[in-house]
């Protein structure tokens, strides 16, 4: 199996978890804005080599999150509560890409699911929320 292949299957995995059995892991706190509480599983995590990690990330939306969402991606998605991505990060070059969104209502029900081709890393910015969980996932 190529690394194309091997991380398309693992983002088809991600998307086929539910939003009950995401939340029965072991979510740390690492971080908050304005749009809700930041956490990383630390069970689920990841070192794929020396510098790729593999981790997943909850957003736990505060209202102005939800307000946000809803404006960026329509009314559909008045009830998400939370955000599960499943990311990668490349510690030597810091960058950072996601392979996968799950959107989760209040009461665990999937509302949306997502999962992306590999794509390109995109470049970690200093003091964001990304660069908070690269020190972590990082260390």
């Amino acid at each position: 199996m190529s690394a194309g292949q091997s991380i398309i299957s693992l983002a088809l995995g991600f998307i086929l978890v539910t939003c009950a059995e995401v939340s029965a892991t072991d979510w740390r706190f690492y971080t908050r804005s304005e749009f809700g509480l930041y956490q990383y599983d630390a069970e689920d995590l990841s070192h794929l080599s020396k510098s790729l990690v593999r981790v997943r990330q909850k957003l736990v939306l505060t209202h102005r999150g939800t307000t946000h969402l809803v404006q960026e991606l329509g009314k559909e998605h008045e009830n998400v509560r939370e955000i599960i991505s499943l990311r990668e990060t490349d510690c030597i070059s810091k960058k950072s890409r996601i392979l996968g969104l799950i959107y989760c209502s209040e009461n665990g029900v999937v509302i949306r699911r997502e999962s992306y081709d590999p794509i390109e890393w995109d470049s970690i910015i200093s003091d964001s929320v990304d660069d908070i969980l690269y020190q972590v996932v990082c260390e």
